[in-house]
């Protein structure tokens, strides 16, 4: 029954993937001093600075954070609640975003920075995963995967932040998991690359975003690489997160990290709900 529901989703997505162009390059977007928006690689073989250079650095104490799977825009009200989230936050990682110019306005409005792991262009607008913050990221790179049924990509994005007074940096992951598969071998095949990626950091790390986790295999996949990475799941002490297929896709997991409160808003102006965790690097 499963794998029938998999194949359903499949056949509804494909009138998507007709409109969808993908890069023959994979590449960021990242948003320069003066507003305009640069192209870059980034690839995670050598992490680089993103143009224009880091500024700042992230309080250790308290590091608010949201993630939220923004459905590429499509429902009535996101801007409004993606402000709210925005003003409450000094980390956002966003799934199924889309450079438009009303997310530019809530984002940059606020005085945040953004950089975007692109998937994929769609009517006009480059979409993937976008992690916007008030300082800049020392380093970042991104990934890109494959849905093996449908060829449309999905994204992650590795940004690492200054602490104040630490030598050590915060590695914080923004992932798009892929959905539409039989198995889970191109799914954890996703994941390695993002292990592999953080393996030489010896930091603290934060891992957010959809994880499409709708099987108990899928699961097993998240579990094994949260303990190759040393990493523990948040707990949502009041779980408002969005189920699929009696599931929550959306996750958060740390490393080096003490949770200080966890939550979640329901909201209609998308098919998932944001999550927002307080954090305190130990």
């Amino acid at each position: 029954m499963r794998g029938c529901c998999v194949l359903a989703c499949a056949v509804l997505a494909a009138s998507l993937a007709a409109c969808v162009t993908v890069p023959e390059r994979q590449h960021a977007l990242v948003l320069q001093s003066d507003g305009t928006v640069a192209q870059e690689p980034l690839g995670c073989d050598d992490p680089k600075v993103p143009r224009p250079p880091a500024a700042g650095a992230l309080d250790p104490g308290i590091i608010r954070m949201a993630s939220w799977n923004l459905h590429k825009e499509a429902d009535p009200g996101w801007q409004s609640d993606l402000g709210r989230l925005v003003a409450r936050s000094d980390l956002v990682l966003l799934q199924e975003a889309g450079v438009s110019p009303e997310l530019r306005r809530v984002v940059e409005g606020k005085g945040f920075s953004w950089l975007l792991s692109s998937a994929f262009s769609y009517l006009g607008f480059e979409y993937g995963v976008l992690t916007a913050t008030r300082v800049g990221p020392a380093s970042a790179c991104i990934l890109r995967a494959n849905e093996p049924l449908l060829g449309i990509p999905k994204a992650a994005l590795i940004t690492y932040y200054r602490l104040v007074q630490r030598d050590a940096t915060l590695a914080v992951v923004n992932l798009h998991a892929i959905n539409f598969t039989l198995g889970t071998a191109a799914y954890a095949a996703q994941l390695e690359a993002i292990a592999d990626a953080l393996a030489r950091h010896s930091g603290p790390i934060v891992v957010g975003g959809d994880f499409n986790t709708w099987s108990d295999e899928r699961m097993e996949v998240v579990r094994a690489i949260a303990e190759r990475l040393s990493l523990s799941p948040v707990a949502f002490d009041v779980d408002e997160r969005k189920r699929f297929m009696g599931r929550v896709f959306d996750r958060v997991y740390v490393r080096g990290i003490e949770v200080l409160g966890a939550s979640a808003w329901p909201v209609r102006s998308s098919d998932h709900n944001p999550v927002l965790v307080s954090l305190r690097v130990r």
